[in-house]
């Protein structure tokens, strides 16, 4: 089921040009990292046109009974295809786990990296018989961070979340965005994407359709789906504060790039002209929160900082050609949190002037840090 020609246009910027394609979803994923390049064969032609009624029995059915409750039979004029068509792959389903790659053109492996167990591709048709239709893929995941993470990967990505193209906040779930044309829900394991596809409707009529058509999905699909709602601790812990609605991305890996400090998650924030971020990694114990501050402040050019926290740190953070951010980290229990610049809003060429209007000062960062502890 890939998106037609119509739906890369309405990818939003910053996500990979495939990401649309099958994820009109209500559980998100997000897109390929930096140098990812999309591959494979060229998309197959749009599906035929439903029939005028063929929503009159009620809609289709989902031959695969594991996933079969968190699908509704029908929704908005729109149900199942009568034909049936949806597909399993991974664990239990008929189809195995690396045939995913079909459907998700060159970011298979980014969906396998994130922990992807499961994942069901099933298709809603017009009941009035039009040619749009609503693609849906649900992937459960080994963990919830898994499944969060590729969320927050389709939400937000590599883009800014402060960008007026960035998905909204949609009822649903745990978490759910609305994006131009498609939809992302989690819920624990659990990652949904729509797609809402029509060839023959200009941009603004997708737009428009799509917003009355995908929100009620969204929430009948949030609800149905098992699992937990609360986000993972790290997130959150991120504090509300000036936090950009969706500004949320977490990160598998090191939160901090080439530190070692661990999975964890950021928090994108606005006040004015001023941004940054907050960053939470959040541990089992506290000795291990411990190790991750002693880590981070064996970074070169490091410096403790007194009287914040359960023990804190300064240092200069730099990844490959992007500016310089400067983070204090502090740690509270088991949390290690931190408060640091916003690489968005930096550029190489910046006076010093530019770069202050747009970054807090040390002392306002401490200042944020103590709050958030």
């Amino acid at each position: 089921m890939r998106s037609s020609a119509l739906h890369a246009r309405l990818t939003r910027p910053g996500l990979p040009s495939k990401s649309g394609i099958f994820v009109a979803a209500f559980v998100a994923l997000t897109g390929c990292s930096k140098g990812d390049e999309p591959r494979g064969a060229p998309p197959p032609p749009p599906a035929p046109a439903a029939k005028a009624g063929a929503c009159a029995a009620g809609g289709g059915k989902i031959a695969d009974a594991t996933s079969a409750p968190y699908f509704p039979r029908a929704s908005g004029g729109y149900c199942l295809d009568p034909n049936g068509g949806d597909k399993a792959f991974g664990d239990s389903a008929a189809l195995p786990l690396d045939e995913i790659c079909s459907l998700f053109d060159g970011e298979c492996e980014i969906y396998k990296g994130y922990g992807v167990r499961r994942v069901v591709q099933a298709r809603y048709v017009d009941g009035a018989g039009s040619a749009a239709n609503i693609d849906v893929n649900i992937s459960r995941f080994a963990t919830n961070e898994g499944a969060y993470a590729m969320f927050t990967r389709r939400v937000v990505g590599d883009g800014d979340p402060a960008d007026d193209s960035t998905p909204k906040p949609t009822p649903g779930g745990g978490a759910a965005a609305l994006g131009l044309g498609n939809a992302y829900v989690w819920r624990g394991l659990y990652l949904v994407e729509l797609t809402y596809n029509n060839q023959d409707a200009a941009e603004a009529a997708v737009k428009s359709v799509s917003e009355k058509l995908l929100p009620p999905l969204v929430r009948e699909m949030g609800d149905e789906l098992p699992g937990e709602t609360a986000l993972p601790p790290a997130a959150a812990a991120l504090p509300k504060d000036g936090l950009i609605p969706l500004g949320i991305r977490y990160i598998t890996a090191d939160l901090l790039s080439k530190t070692g400090s661990g999975a964890g998650a950021f928090g994108y924030y606005r006040a004015g002209d001023k941004r940054w971020r907050v960053g939470v990694i959040a541990r089992g114990d506290v000795d291990q929160a411990k190790d991750v501050l002693s880590t981070l402040a064996k970074i070169r050019g490091s410096a403790k900082e007194k009287n914040i926290g359960d023990g804190a740190v300064r240092f200069m953070h730099k990844d490959g050609e992007t500016p310089p951010t400067e983070w204090v980290f502090a740690r509270s229990g088991k949390l290690v949190v931190g408060v640091g610049d916003e690489l968005r809003s930096l550029k190489a060429t910046m006076s010093a002037d530019e770069h202050a209007k747009v970054t807090l000062t040390t002392t306002e960062k401490i200042e944020r840090l103590k709050k958030s502890l």
